[in-house]
């Protein structure tokens, strides 16, 4: 793992920022979803307005940490992320995730403000169930794995190019395995965060029902909404400019 000068966050193997802007006055923060990598959001820096800085979270096991073995445990994750925290949270900051994306960055903000840390100014769910609620879709991390990649398959997450290349997807299955194995293990404690939320969904997302997102409102001590797109549960790839219109409203809205 790469250092991070203290005070100051950087390019380095977890983060991917597109374009550093040191005279940003606010910071989105953005994970992946299982599966995902840090090229989900990177388009995403031309949308978003010019005091924003936009920063991935590139776990290990996918892109350019292809080769270095994934986490596979929410508290691993935590353990891996939270020692950057002060670097994350030196600007005002949003947290946005997809998916599972939501549900690590949602522990990731209740493990910041437990430690005394600075909470987030908003929190955006995007195509996640509430992470306190139980999962209701298949279980899938402990299928074979043939049987695996036709679940990954028929979610059409997965670039059809890449899901037919047996090589790469010999390279990336265990981190699908990893990612899986958190989405299906992990529940969270009911805690509600000091921040607004706002949750996200595709309007023909058969993995999230209505009760499961406006769930989220449960985990707030402010103000909670919600917004549908046009899609299924990638809505966030094939409407990513109403999705990305959206996310710079709520932006320039907590912006102070």
């Amino acid at each position: 793992m790469k250092s991070v000068n203290a005070g100051t966050l950087t390019n380095s193997d977890w983060f991917v920022i597109p374009s550093p802007n040191a005279n940003a006055t606010m910071r989105l923060v953005c994970f992946p979803y299982a599966g995902g990598s840090a090229a989900n959001y990177q388009s995403w820096v031309k949308r978003l307005p010019e005091f924003v800085e936009l920063v991935i979270v590139q776990p290990p096991g996918r892109a350019s940490r292809l080769l270095e073995p994934a986490i596979s445990t929410m508290p691993e994750m935590m353990k891996a992320l939270l020692p950057f925290e002060c670097e994350l949270t030196e600007k005002p900051y949003v947290l946005l995730g997809h998916s599972l994306g939501s549900r690590i960055a949602f522990q990731f903000a209740i493990e910041v403000i437990q430690r005394g840390g600075t909470p987030p100014l908003h929190f955006i769910a995007s195509g996640s169930r509430a992470p306190h609620t139980p999962k209701l879709s298949e279980r899938i991390c402990d299928l074979p794995d043939d049987v695996f990649l036709e679940k990954i398959e028929a979610m059409n997450g997965t670039p059809v190019e890449v899901m037919q290349n047996k090589e790469l997807m010999s390279l990336l299955l265990p981190m699908l395995k990893a990612d899986f194995t958190i989405a299906d293990n992990y529940i969270a404690t009911k805690e509600a965060l000091p921040c607004s939320i706002t949750a996200f969904s595709g309007d023909s997302d058969t993995q999230v029902t209505k009760e499961q997102l406006i769930s989220w409102s449960d985990l707030s001590t402010r103000d909670f909404n919600y917004a549908y797109f046009d899609g299924g549960h990638f809505f966030i790839n094939s409407d990513y400019k109403n999705v990305t219109n959206l996310v710079s409203e709520i932006l320039e809205k907590v912006h102070f």
